[in-house]
């Protein structure tokens, strides 16, 4: 269980735990302790092929870095009187589950630092960096094992709901994106990563990613630490289109912002990535000390770049993001979009012929 004694006091006694926690230490659920009536929810009114939309996606993300509040147009998914979430202070995982209108239901898996929340739980931080760090050496943090073992526990409780895995979605920004790609390779489940890196590819992989989006922004240190995004090289893997390279973006990649704004990338490498010493260190010198990072990473460029109103906000993340993400990119109106419309704009608009299924 978690470490620090905040974060211990903060813990739900074992039996108000839901029955959906094997594998992953659970606490801290919706508004913190409170318990909510436990709707009966139904099957999914989404019509064949419908998701959630891009503006919900990036709000669940960007939610996960605020304290309580739910993201705009969307509710709580209650199991047993709280809303159906995951901590593992250990390796880093952090995730709240919530469901649409329509009773389509989106996890949203947690970036590096949590935000506001981070007041709560100091003690995550430092997993959360080694999960980070792993993700860039190819290999995979607990975390992310942990994160597919929860989206399948989600799955089996929206079963449960009568709520079908073709409903069930997952989202996340930064090391939340790359754990919402691990977890859709390893699930199928469809979803958007929001600055997520490239991720090790996998024998076990059950996903084909097309259902999924990858958004990058041109300039971010970060979701450029992959071989299917120029601009990183050689700091990051070999550049190769696709899944050809050592370590893509998992699903469809999805560029937005000003292309101008690679030549701030770092492309010297600090220390050879492929060891720990030299993936936290390049972490820490050559992505979180950029000064890109600050200026393309957040969640607030993403939301301008997509036309997204970002609801809600964090209070901590939120003024910082404010203050300093660049927000003067060339809009792709795409808040409105499914997964599937997303894809097929951003298709139609870079003449990218769509992929054969």
């Amino acid at each position: 269980m978690p470490g620090s004694l905040l974060n211990d006091l903060l813990v739900l006694p074992d039996q108000l735990i839901t029955s959906l926690s094997i594998g992953v230490p659970q606490t801290m659920p919706f508004l913190y302790g409170a318990y909510l009536p436990t709707p009966a929810y139904g099957p999914s009114t989404a019509g064949p092929g419908q998701t959630p939309t891009v503006s919900q996606f990036l709000n669940a993300a960007n939610a996960e870095y605020a304290l309580g509040a739910a993201p705009v147009g969307l509710r709580p998914f209650i199991i047993n009187g709280q809303q159906l979430s995951a901590t593992n202070t250990l390796d880093g995982l952090a995730a709240r589950v919530w469901i649409t209108g329509t009773n389509q239901v989106i996890v949203a898996y947690s970036g590096t630092t949590n935000g506001d929340n981070l007041l709560l739980n100091p003690a995550i931080l430092t997993p959360e960096i080694i999960a980070d760090s792993s993700f860039l050496q190819g290999k995979t943090p607990a975390a992310a094992i942990d994160a597919a073992h929860f989206a399948k526990q989600v799955t089996q409780a929206a079963a449960q709901q009568g709520i079908s895995a073709q409903n069930v979605f997952v989202t996340g920004h930064s090391l939340g994106a790359d754990l919402a790609q691990y977890a859709a390779q390893q699930t199928g489940l469809g979803g958007i990563g929001f600055e997520g890196s490239g991720i090790a590819k996998s024998a076990t992989a059950v996903g084909n990613g097309g259902n999924f989006a990858s958004v990058v922004t041109y300039g971010d240190p970060f979701a450029s630490y992959a071989s299917d995004v120029q601009g990183e090289q050689p700091y990051a893997p070999a550049y190769a289109p696709g899944q050809a390279g050592a370590l893509p973006h998992y699903g469809q990649v999805i560029m937005v912002g000003d292309p101008a704004a690679v030549s701030g990338l770092e492309t010297k490498p600090a220390l050879p990535t492929n060891t720990p010493a030299g993936a936290t260190t390049d972490l820490l010198v050559n992505i979180a000390a950029n000064p890109n990072f600050v200026e393309y990473h957040l969640p607030e460029t993403q939301a301008h770049d997509l036309g997204v109103t970002l609801s809600p906000n964090s209070i901590l993340f939120g003024a910082l993001s404010s203050a300093v993400s660049n927000v003067s990119g060339p809009v792709f109106p795409a808040a409105s979009d499914t997964v599937p419309q997303f894809l097929a704009a951003y298709n139609a608009t870079h003449m990218i012929a769509a992929p054969v299924t």
